[in-house]
């Protein structure tokens, strides 16, 4: 059974994460289903919306940050946040070096995608190491 966090931040951070999440996803259809038939000059704007409320999950991690009250949970998620980076930007960096050997190159917005899964990744690991 899910329980309802009692703490103020935490609860803003999820409401603010479900809003963009939802937005992405509107974000994602409208671009896909205008695309194919859009002028050569606006592909590059319908292209880059469905990364605005990608990015705005990062501002919203650090808004995050500030407003939490409770130092030990702020250090846990700065932590998490300090381990999902250093993943990406190593699995990032080897990726690179391995296209240059003829693995199929990836995507640019998978970056983000990794780094949300570290970010899971490293909190299912403290929270089993009871962290």
């Amino acid at each position: 059974m899910r329980q309802h966090s009692s703490n103020p931040a935490q609860r803003r951070y999820h409401l603010r994460i479900g809003a963009a999440m939802g937005l992405y996803i509107i974000m994602i259809a409208f671009e896909h289903r205008l695309f194919d038939a859009a002028a050569p000059s606006t592909r590059y704007l319908l292209a880059a919306l469905p990364a605005l409320p990608v990015m705005a999950c990062f501002a919203i991690m650090g808004r995050y940050l500030v407003e939490e009250k409770d130092e030990y949970i702020r250090m846990q998620v700065a932590v998490q946040s300090l381990w999902a980076t250093g993943i990406m930007l190593s699995v990032a960096t080897l990726w690179g070096f391995l296209e240059d050997a003829g693995v199929p190159h990836v995507p640019m917005f998978y970056v983000a995608v990794g780094w949300f899964a570290a970010l899971g990744l490293v909190a299912c690991v403290q929270r089993v190491r009871g962290a």
